[in-house]
């Protein structure tokens, strides 16, 4: 094979990957369960919103506003710009969350998905900008998520849009070069958080989890027993390593690709139940079932009911 015949193959190969049209489902898993999830975390929150977001909160608002954003807008500011009006700080507070919830109702059901998912991305912007103090890894993740379902067709399937055939739902480029743009944020988080943990000496001698574990605003359970048996911490600690660095790399073959996506899951749901962090385990598992299992589980669900059909037929040939 000549050169120009090699690099002829490869960009086919390569346009094929990101701009043959494919179906919109993972997009739509991935816009329903980020929905679900902050509107979860928005209920836990609920009775917690003066004391988060007020100026007599745990925070007050010249300490907050030293930390925050002068480029984005906080709720302090939208105070100050309604407070003229007549609404009073409790009133303004409740509005905003009670429009972002909204907005991400209408996001989880596709009716209106792109206003709506606009809407719930500039306001989680504003509170989030109002509670860096608070804020840690699932609330980056959920912001840069809201960004991609403002952006992507995530309401191109499993949608009212749909239903009421404001959308299409069927397969497109884009919808293919979303799900590859979401693929491979996904590969370069994982391989440079397993990279950095790598540098560190606990993670290459195999202490980091018990350093963790042992913890008290992250250990779930009493873990002193492991004390007695440091080959297992070892090998979580080094298992954890092999996920990460190896994600990248294994979650794009066939083969690995399953397996790699189940011990993803596995190791999310260990730090959910042994670190108590379950809206951060929810959210990436989430990202990664929604990128790279969702697309495994459906073609097995259509190979299983097409069996399914055609196995009378086959049974009985004279039909």
């Amino acid at each position: 094979m000549s050169a120009q015949t090699w690099k002829s193959a490869v960009g086919a190969r390569l346009a094929a990957f990101v701009g043959e049209p494919s179906s919109p489902q993972p997009l739509g898993v991935f816009r329903i369960g980020v929905a679900a999830l902050l509107l979860i975390q928005a209920w836990s929150l609920s009775e917690s919103l003066p004391e988060l977001l007020g100026n007599r909160g745990w925070v007050p608002w010249s300490v907050s506003e030293a930390m925050a954003s002068p480029a984005v807008p906080r709720v302090g500011a939208v105070v100050a710009a309604l407070a003229p009006l007549g609404f009073s700080q409790a009133a303004i507070i409740q509005g905003l969350t009670f429009v972002y919830v909204v907005a991400l109702l209408g996001l989880f059901l596709g009716l209106h998905t792109r206003l709506s998912a606009v809407v719930a991305w500039i306001l989680h912007t504003v509170l989030l900008n109002s509670i860096s103090f608070f804020s840690y890894g699932v609330e980056t993740f959920a912001h840069i998520s809201l960004f991609y379902c403002a952006v992507m067709p995530v309401g191109t399937a499993y949608s009212l849009d749909v239903r009421a055939k404001r959308l299409s739902g069927a397969p497109s480029a884009l919808a293919t070069l979303s799900l590859r743009v979401l693929q491979v944020h996904l590969c370069l988080i994982y391989l440079t958080t397993g990279l950095e943990k790598m540098l560190g000496p606990v993670w290459r001698d195999g202490t980091a989890l018990w350093e963790v574990l042992m913890q008290p605003q992250y250990g779930q359970f009493d873990f002193a027993w492991l004390a007695a048996v440091p080959w297992l911490v070892k090998l979580s600690t080094w298992g954890t390593l092999v996920v990460e660095v190896g994600y990248a790399f294994c979650v794009w073959p066939r083969r690995t690709r399953g397996p790699w996506v189940a011990l993803t899951l596995g190791l999310h749901l260990g730090i959910a139940v042994m670190m108590g962090l379950w809206m951060f385990s929810g959210m990436m598992a989430m990202l990664t079932f929604a990128a790279f299992g969702w697309p495994l589980l459906s073609e097995a669900l259509a190979t299983r009911v097409r069996a399914a059909v055609l196995l009378p037929f086959h049974s009985n040939p004279a039909r």
